[in-house]
């Protein structure tokens, strides 16, 4: 009886490539598009998600990326390294090339930086990002409805200008160093108001700053506090100040805060977990209606409520549970692990090994560190044949 499955089991890691490849995962392209608003071309670099070309053809949030020249290869490397680990978001990256970086980036124009070149065109710009380069995104790739900006230096400025402007148009800012003291802090006009209002935001903020003085730590200060003073609905924020990173190191290192931090805000709360099932499909409901699309239950959430079954001894109800991520992702290998530590805590070590077994090979897919699950294979295997099934 078990000679058939466990041939199975090793024919299935025969299947498997030994190789990995040793890059970000995913897929880029470079595009020109033209702008009739700037009168210009725009270059772009867009990155698609390891798993967008899967055939469950999953809708992804898109990050749109300032200074992409400058950016776009750590922002997608740190994304897609924290993609491995469940915690954060998979995006579609779209990296934005600079032509006239200080009049793209700033609200008003000030003479006194006449030599960086023109400025003042942020809501220019802006009106690039929301009725050109939006729906060209939309229609060529598949984007939900929640956008982010990540800018740094004036880029920064940028993002917190288009948060206070256009709240509307994303729903999760990055600023790193953000040039708040653009024209003597013109940024603050409107600050104050705009965090009093009382109407629902639904939006979210990371805002982080170096080992930097003068007016741009005092900039970013004056923000601080305004943020810990205003606690406008539906919006969150984190604000970190690091001396170890310098201003051009900022935006490396926040990037990796900014996301993580971003899919937290979006998770449900342990007390939600802690009703279960419901709870977790009743809360993004709600995140739904919130944001105007169809937002299943993460992979994450799913898998705690499993592996608090399994910590429970309820087998089937877990085995049920993990089953369950494995229908909704059936490309991720972490899913049929989980699934296997189901099945082995269960007793049924042979469906076990099946499972195991396509771990490994769904690893190889998806190009995941697979050392762990091949061991536990090995583990399980060792266990079956001191068991003589």
């Amino acid at each position: 009886m078990f000679r058939p499955v466990i041939t199975i089991a090793v024919f299935l890691l025969i299947l498997v490539p030994s190789h990995s490849y040793s890059k970000v995962r995913g897929e880029t392209t470079y595009l020109n598009i033209h702008s009739e608003i700037l009168d210009e071309e725009r270059e772009l670099f867009i990155h698609l998600p390891n798993n967008y070309h899967q055939p469950t053809k999953p809708h992804y949030p898109v990050l749109y990326l300032l200074d992409g020249q400058r950016n776009f290869s750590h922002a997608v490397g740190t994304l897609d390294l924290l993609n491995q680990s469940n915690m954060a978001q998979e995006m579609i990256v779209v990296g934005i090339a600079n032509t006239h970086r200080s009049r793209d980036f700033t609200p008003t124009y000030d003479e006194n930086y006449s030599e960086w070149g023109i400025s003042g065109g942020a809501n220019n710009f802006l009106d690039f990002i929301e009725k050109e380069l939006v729906p060209y995104i939309n229609e060529n790739y598949r984007a939900n409805n929640y956008k982010i900006i990540s800018g740094h230096s004036l880029g920064g400025l940028l993002s917190v200008y288009a948060l206070q402007s256009r709240p509307h148009l994303f729903q999760a800012h990055f600023a790193f160093s953000p040039s708040l003291w653009w024209q003597e802090q013109v940024i603050f006009d409107d600050t104050e108001t705009f965090f009093s209002d009382t109407s629902e935001l639904n939006n979210y903020l990371y805002i982080n700053m170096g080992s930097e003085g003068g007016d741009m730590l005092s900039a970013y200060q004056r923000y601080n506090e305004l943020l810990n003073t205003h606690k406008r609905k539906g919006f969150s924020y984190n604000i970190d100040l690091d001396t170890s990173e310098s201003h051009n190191t900022t935006a490396l290192a926040g990037h990796s805060l900014a996301y993580q931090n971003l899919y937290k805000s979006l998770q449900p709360s342990n007390e939600v977990l802690s009703g279960g099932i419901p709870a977790i499909k009743q809360f993004y409901k709600s995140q739904s209606e919130m944001y105007g699309y169809d937002i299943k239950p993460s992979y994450r959430a799913i898998n705690s409520v499993g592996y608090k079954a399994l910590s429970e001894k309820d087998y089937s109800t877990a085995i049920a549970i993990f089953q369950s991520n494995v229908d909704s992702y059936p490309y991720k290998a972490d899913a049929y692990d989980s699934l296997a530590d189901g099945f082995e805590a269960s007793g049924d070590l042979l469906k076990a090994l099946e499972m195991r077994a396509l771990a490994i090979k769904k690893s190889t897919a998806e190009n995941v560190e697979n050392g762990a699950y091949k061991t536990r294979h090995a583990n399980l295997l060792k266990k079956i044949q001191n068991k003589k099934l």
